[in-house]
């Protein structure tokens, strides 16, 4: 059973250590413990714990977006300590509820490096739809990395 808990600075510990695992390298854009602690304790971000069992971080998620006129909040990272046991599938379902039912927002968004296929196939399974891509526009080490934008709208989610 997959649960969300705020996250507390405790949790920075947890979330620098799976950024900074080698297999996730080309997949998230790594921030520092100071980044984290201030984005901890702005209101426009969420930060979540994402726990199978009570005090057991199986990942962490993100979210901005909460002073946007729009509406509009962003997925802005979701990282699984142990990808391939529907941890994350079954995450995103319970944030997306959050965000929709919670949060009454218009859209829910995220952007995916077009080279990370297996979390894009996640995010299209659990309803997000692919909008368009930012061409080369992150670069990693000493190549261009382009972005996939995918969303999801209050319409579609309540259709669902």
């Amino acid at each position: 059973m997959i649960k969300l808990r705020y996250t507390e600075l405790k949790d920075i510990e947890f979330i620098l250590s799976q950024e900074a695992r080698d297999e996730f390298k080309d997949f998230i854009i790594r921030w520092s413990r100071d980044e984290h602690s201030r984005n901890l304790n702005n209101s426009d971000k969420r930060y979540f714990i994402i726990e199978n069992e009570p005090g057991d971080a199986s990942g962490y998620a993100i979210l901005s977006g909460f002073k946007s006129r729009n509406l509009s909040i962003e997925l802005t990272r979701i990282v699984i300590a142990q990808p391939g046991l529907g941890y994350g599938t079954r995450a995103l379902h319970i944030l997306i509820k959050k965000v929709f039912e919670e949060y009454n927002v218009h859209r829910f968004w995220l952007d995916v490096f077009e080279h990370n296929q297996r979390a894009r196939h996640v995010y299209q399974s659990v309803g997000f739809k692919e909008e368009g891509i930012l061409r080369d526009a992150v670069k990693q080490e000493d190549k261009y990395s382009s972005l996939v934008i995918m969303s999801i709208l209050e319409n579609e989610y309540f259709k669902s």
